[in-house]
């Protein structure tokens, strides 16, 4: 019986790494996706493409899909060049397997335009994450309407 108790007790401390382990990954998922607004909000687009891996591929609505950082930082400071100023990310749904991980989204832009109306955008987000090999998380593939 002791032997089943220490059993049971070793499951369930297992289950509870588990669960923590799984709570520290999306604690650093979200703080990627804040760093990621901060960069984007303050027009530090160098920063921002550092939150995306070397092989990134992100497809914006209407756009052409890109694959490396320069065409991805290109595309964040023509947006920004336009007048959108505020980004924000909600996560809906985060489901993290092994190194990858899964991301639904809402976001929300403001564009400021050169006349002075503001103009408030919203949609749909997904996002595929790659844990880096010093533990961090980073943007493989992104797309969003």
């Amino acid at each position: 019986m002791k032997r089943l108790y220490t059993i049971l007790i070793v499951i369930a401390a297992s289950i509870a790494g588990l669960v923590h382990a799984e709570v520290d990954e999306a604690a650093a998922i979200k703080s990627l996706n804040i760093g990621w607004d901060k960069a984007l909000n303050k027009g530090n687009t160098s920063e921002l493409v550092k939150s995306y891996t070397d092989n990134a591929v992100i497809m914006p609505p209407s756009s052409e899909i890109l694959t490396n950082h320069a065409s991805i930082k290109n595309y964040w400071d023509g947006l920004r060049m336009v007048g959108v100023n505020e980004y924000v990310i909600y996560t809906i749904d985060l489901r993290i397997d092994g190194d990858t991980a899964y991301q639904t989204a809402l976001w929300e832009a403001t564009r400021n335009t050169a006349d002075g109306n503001v103009i408030q955008f919203e949609g749909n987000m997904s996002n595929v994450l790659e844990r880096q090999k010093d533990g961090s998380w980073k943007i493989k593939l992104q797309s969003w309407n």
